[in-house]
């Protein structure tokens, strides 16, 4: 079944308990993909109205301990692997995270089970009322919210928050947490968090609380500076951890490593101050059953799949060079085809550099979601690298109307005993897994998120367009 628009539905909701679809279309009814975000127009608002609404609540973010997660890149994975470490310590756990790969209820999860559509629909009919009293509530601003009152209402005693965007102004940063990390920092949202490293590190450094406990991933010497200073200027005991060289860590990349030594570090640090029972067999078992799709993922293995499918989320040049060593190291020399889409707020440039200097062949496709490049301005890119590279007789660059197809055309580009890789954003990744449950019914297990995707509303933008915002994690 195929949902309206979320745009449509805005317009059709009366004041009588709402629908599933109905309530998404409240929450993202004045969502806007390109531009700068609100919240950085008018900074003194950014988090009094987060706690002027979260007073109307009854601050259900006073009801649970809080892990706050912030970096470029990384948080996502930390966020992951902290939940389930403290799922299986035995705590009644939540995580918050953002964006999602197929369906809204995957950002708002208690025990690892997604919020049902039916919960997320009583609470948004339970609480809008309230919230609409604050008029320039944002899109972030009423997901994050939602996410801390459905984890007062269900008792956790644990929530795994992931900031959305930088840090400092961010809708979650009302959080006085026990305990707070920061992954690897990189250039990305320069336009909305600054244009250098220091900027953008001092706006993650704004999570850093006094007293509270802070654990860094090694960061370039700038941003490390930054960090640093802010942690003793408040009185946090700050820490950079080092890889965890545990084979218990099921994401791959050294990368991995780092992430999962954050959340070894903050659950450490939480069980020193007695604010946990801490059982070292359950947290490695945590992190060995850490489920985090969309990240160095090979989709599952399929009949009549000719060649193997590997997807990442890889969405800045930072995160790319990771993907393409990670790659060098677990498939060396194997040949490589990219399937490549990217959202329209990147700098293209240095990634697809990245790219052509790792493969020649690179199938190039558009999400479905709104913030993706039109194909042809990515062709268009492409075309004008590829042509400064000099390089026109040797690289095939093709486009696809379709996930599908784009999956088909690679295969017949791949040269015997290649591999595909999907990769330039999270929407891309989620749209090639849906793309290959669809081709091979039955690869991905029953319990797999690409199955909420079914009946899931569209997302497309408002009409008439109005000045835009940024929202994080959107």
């Amino acid at each position: 079944m195929v949902s309206a628009p979320i745009s449509t539905l805005a317009n059709a909701i009366g004041p009588s308990s709402l629908s599933y679809e109905e309530s998404l279309a409240w929450i993202f009814r004045d969502v806007r993909f390109t531009g700068r975000g609100r919240k950085y127009d008018n900074p003194e608002r950014s988090l009094a109205r987060m706690r002027e609404i979260l007073d109307h609540l009854g601050n259900p973010q006073q009801r649970f301990q809080a892990v706050h997660i912030t970096g470029t890149k990384g948080k996502g994975s930390t966020s992951a692997y902290a939940e389930s470490i403290l799922r299986h310590l035995g705590y009644r756990t939540g995580l918050f995270t953002s964006p999602h790969l197929h369906s809204f209820r995957e950002r708002i999860r208690v025990n690892g089970q997604l919020i049902s559509r039916d919960e997320l629909a009583a609470l948004v009919s339970r609480v809008r009322e309230k919230m609409e009293a604050v008029e320039d509530l944002g899109v972030f601003d009423r997901i994050t919210a939602l996410a801390f009152q459905h984890f007062a209402d269900a008792g956790v005693e644990f929530a795994v928050v992931e900031v959305g965007l930088g840090g400092r102004l961010d809708s979650t940063n009302v959080l006085l947490p026990a305990v707070c990390a920061i992954t690897r920092i990189s250039m990305d949202h320069m336009h909305v968090l600054g244009d250098t490293i220091e900027k953008i590190a001092w706006e993650k450094a704004g999570i850093i609380k006094a007293g509270v406990p802070v654990f860094s991933a090694p960061q370039q010497d700038e941003a490390a500076t930054v960090l640093a200073d802010r942690a003793e200027t408040l009185g946090a005991p700050y820490q950079v951890v080092e890889p965890l060289q545990n084979d218990a860590v099921p994401l791959v990349g050294s990368h991995q490593q780092v992430n999962a030594a954050l959340a070894w570090a903050m659950t450490d640090s939480l069980a020193e101050r007695g604010l946990i029972q801490a059982d070292w067999a359950a947290v490695e078992q945590g992190l060995a059953e850490t489920r985090w799709p969309g990240r160095f993922e090979m989709l599952p293995n399929a009949a009549g799949a000719s060649v193997p499918l590997l997807i990442d989320c890889a969405h800045n040049v930072d995160s790319v060079a990771l993907l393409l060593a990670t790659l060098e190291q677990f498939y060396p020399g194997r040949p490589i085809t990219f399937i490549f889409g990217a959202n329209r707020d990147k700098e293209l440039g240095p990634e697809v550099e990245l790219i052509l200097g790792y493969t020649k062949r690179v199938v190039l496709v558009q999400s479905q979601h709104p913030k993706a490049t039109p194909l042809a301005d990515l062709s268009a890119q492409f075309a004008q690298i590829v042509a400064q590279r000099q390089e026109t007789g040797d690289v095939q660059v093709v486009t696809a109307p379709s996930m599908a197809e784009a999956i088909t055309h690679a295969s017949e580009l791949t040269l015997p005993g290649g591999l595909l890789v999907g990769s330039g954003s999270v929407f891309v990744a989620a749209d090639l897994r849906e793309a290959w449950n669809r081709l091979h019914p039955g690869a991905f297990p029953a319990d797999d998120w690409v199955h909420a995707a079914a009946g899931e509303p569209v997302l497309v933008p408002p009409k008439p367009a109005v000045q835009s915002t940024a929202q994080p994690g959107v």
